[in-house]
């Protein structure tokens, strides 16, 4: 008799601080860009504004890790995975 072995979280993808790995990296593309402007010159209104920009930038990028707004844009008949939650 043949048995059947149901592997969970297969599917599952890295998180890191909470986002995907491409959007991870775009985030810290932001932070080393930053760091080259800090660089010039720090005052307390870049140092401000800097921080600002960085908290924003990670506040769009969880977002649009929600994955809300790319399938809101793309016109996918069948979705990219399949998770199977039926079985805990």
């Amino acid at each position: 008799m043949k048995s059947y072995r149901v592997y969970k979280n297969v599917n599952k993808q890295p998180y890191i601080l909470g986002l995907r790995l491409p959007l991870f990296y775009l985030y810290i593309l932001l932070l080393i860009i930053v760091i080259f402007l800090l660089s010039a010159g720090i005052t307390v209104f870049k140092l401000s504004f800097y921080i600002a920009l960085l908290i924003a930038g990670y506040l769009v990028l969880k977002k649009l890790n929600s994955g809300a707004f790319l399938s809101s844009i793309s016109n996918e008949r069948f979705p990219g995975t399949i998770i199977n939650d039926n079985y805990k």
